[in-house]
């Protein structure tokens, strides 16, 4: 047992020299290698970069705004279509429950049925509606990016940036140079192109 502790003791002692010297080995290699790119390869675009307020621009872009009041009208009507059905389950269950008493079995069924199929119904009504809102939402969006997209690709045609960021309050940009701002521009450009 004791020569089997000290056997073990060598084979680390064995490893972690071996390891030591591999390390060492690494460092000198390391130092040897240069760096691929230099400042001077990045050409002379590099570092440009601009940025918008995105909360800022939907706020004022009129094609957002106007996209926003349909989007309300229609939930607020897709809504008003809910609780008008819901009214109508709700009053086939009281009318079902005030004249429970005077129905055979077989009718008390037959109303129950309904009311279930009613619900069922209502509960389909309800999953089709928040689907196709979904995927309208995703639609517009989808839309309201390509033209922001396309409107950048546009004012870069130069290659004036190597990037523009969007910026958002609470975003992981903290601080930007305003003088690298183009949400003015933007929301004016945008707006042009909306009303015309």
């Amino acid at each position: 047992m004791k020569y089997i502790n000290w056997i073990l003791h060598a084979i680390s002692l064995i490893a972690i020299l071996f390891l030591f010297i591999q390390n060492g080995k690494l460092k000198n290699k390391s130092s040897q290698i240069t760096p691929v790119i230099e400042n001077s390869d990045l050409g002379s675009n590099s570092g440009k970069i601009a940025y918008f307020l995105s909360d800022t621009l939907l706020g004022q872009l009129g094609f957002f705004k106007d996209s926003e009041k349909e989007f309300k009208a229609k939930q607020e009507r897709l809504a008003g279509e809910l609780r008008s059905r819901e009214n109508t389950l709700k009053k086939e269950f009281e009318k079902l429950q005030a004249s429970a008493q005077n129905l055979t079995r077989k009718e008390l069924e037959a109303g129950q049925e309904k009311l279930a199929g009613m619900e069922r119904d209502l509960m389909q009504r309800k999953e089709k509606m928040e689907m196709e809102f979904a995927d309208e939402t995703a639609e517009f969006n989808e839309k309201l990016h390509q033209k922001i997209i396309s409107y950048l690709q546009e004012i870069n045609a130069d290659k004036k940036y190597s990037f523009v960021f969007s910026v958002q309050r609470g975003g992981n940009i903290f601080y930007s140079d305003p003088a690298m701002d183009i949400t003015a521009m933007m929301v004016k450009d945008l707006n042009e192109k909306y009303s015309k």
